[in-house]
């Protein structure tokens, strides 16, 4: 590679086209296109070839014209330039991946709770919350005391405590689903 400089000449005049967007927007904007200059200095870098720098940037056309389509995608829904559509999937692909785990974690936990309540109901001595006799740590178990000198803390009030916690869980969960579908759209 011969210079940098140019490019971050080309990258400083692009980010005062892309002026107009949201911060978030344009840097990824930013980013999505320093990295096929990156891309396409690295790959000839490989091969043992040097790059000419002017004409890789005159390949991607004037700063101006470059911004111009990702502006108009970003602000008014117009068709999105080639390669834009990559970054969309990518950060789509992670929001689903996203949405489905939280989704399982927390709803899993929510369950997970509401079936230590009904279990504590239907075994009151086998479920509890055990603590040691000096405090030092705390078990939820279903089979009894895990420890030998261990004392139940809760007892019965295991069952609202759990149910509560159980409820909280499944609405926090609900809520960012909520907010990581919107990203899906």
């Amino acid at each position: 590679m011969t210079s940098r400089d140019p490019i971050g000449t080309y990258m400083r005049t692009l980010a005062s086209r892309l002026g107009q967007l949201d911060k978030a927007d344009a840097e990824e904007v930013m980013r999505e296109i320093e990295g096929h200059i990156r891309d396409v200095v690295e790959q000839a870098q490989a091969r043992g070839k040097t790059t000419d720098i002017h004409a890789l940037l005159q390949g991607f056309g004037p700063p101006e014209a470059l911004a111009a389509p990702y502006v108009a995608h970003i602000r008014t829904g117009a068709p999105p330039p080639a390669g834009f559509g990559v970054i969309q999937r990518v950060r789509q692909t992670v929001t689903r991946g996203l949405y489905y785990s939280g989704g399982a974690s927390g709803f899993g936990v929510a369950l997970g709770l509401l079936l230590l309540a009904l279990a504590k109901l239907v075994q009151p001595s086998q479920v509890g919350v055990w603590s040691t006799a000096g405090g030092n740590s705390i078990a939820i178990a279903w089979s009894g005391s895990p420890y030998l000198q261990a004392e139940e803390l809760l007892g019965y009030w295991l069952v609202p405590v759990a149910l509560l916690a159980s409820a909280w869980c499944a609405e926090l969960t609900r809520r960012v689903l909520r907010a990581l579908r919107r990203g899906l759209s």
